[in-house]
């Protein structure tokens, strides 16, 4: 299973630190506990992938332990779309 990180619209607050999070953070959503920053989700140490190029991102994705889809809502098309991914530091040097 993919994990996904939503980058918000809105404001929201963190379900774990309770610390407020300004629109366009970095949100993932956990059943029981709502919205968590990156950090309370143990993610904060990925580096971030800009959708693009196919071939860097399958071989970063296949080298990386831990890696999440990075979604948007678009208003326009009425559905999340895809801004790129994260993935591990090393991953993505090798």
């Amino acid at each position: 299973m993919d994990l996904k990180v939503f980058i918000a619209l809105n404001e929201t607050v963190c379900g774990e630190c309770g610390e407020k999070l300004p629109g366009r953070s970095w949100i993932t959503l956990v059943e029981g506990k709502g919205a968590l920053c990156l950090s309370c989700a143990d993610l904060d140490h990925l580096v971030f992938l800009p959708s693009g190029d196919a071939a860097l991102t399958r071989r970063s994705t296949k080298y990386s332990t831990l890696s999440a889809v990075v979604l948007m809502w678009s208003r326009a098309r009425k559905r999340y779309e895809r801004q790129g991914i994260l993935v591990e530091e090393a991953a993505l040097e090798r």
